[in-house]
């Protein structure tokens, strides 16, 4: 994984400063992903080395924000699962959904994608949309994990907060 971790940290993805982060804890580093987004090479091997990780038996991917949606629209295009779009909240116009996308049924079984995970916030959040739904959740699957979470359900990653710092 390696040449992954240097082609991140060339594109300075972890950034030194204190922040404010989306739990409310402020920490003294941040770690953005999204810049990565930006570059096709990149997003490509994130994505294949993502879905690496999820079980082949997923048919389904979901993910919510900025940080979770890009990869989700990568794999689901890539290996065909279907695409599940999860909202924070509904909005005051429109049909005032929370899903979007593909609506998992409880034939599904979905592997839940982001970012990076701090506090499991956002990945929790996402697990109790599609609850409802009675699709089997497998796991969720990050690219960095920089922090611990009950989620009740596994939690992969490719990277760890540390790897960043260590050149």
């Amino acid at each position: 994984m390696g040449g992954l971790i240097e082609k991140l940290n060339q594109l300075d993805v972890l950034e030194r400063q204190k922040v404010i982060l989306k739990s409310k804890k402020i920490s003294d580093f941040y770690i953005d992903i999204k810049k990565a987004y930006g570059f096709p090479e990149i997003l490509n091997e994130i994505t294949d080395r993502l879905y690496a990780l999820i079980p082949k038996e997923a048919n389904c991917i979901a993910a919510s924000d900025y940080g979770g949606l890009p990869l989700a629209t990568a794999i689901s295009s890539k290996y065909g699962l279907n695409l599940t779009l999860i909202r924070n909240k509904k909005k005051n116009h429109g049909l005032n959904k929370l899903i979007d996308g593909y609506i998992p049924n409880p034939k599904d079984k979905i592997a839940i994608v982001d970012d990076v995970m701090t506090t499991g916030t956002s990945l929790k959040k996402i697990i109790k949309i599609i609850k409802p739904t009675k699709a089997k959740i497998l796991g969720c699957y990050v690219v960095v994990n920089r922090g611990k979470a009950d989620l009740k359900y596994p939690l992969h990653w490719l990277f760890e907060a540390k790897d960043f710092f260590e050149k």
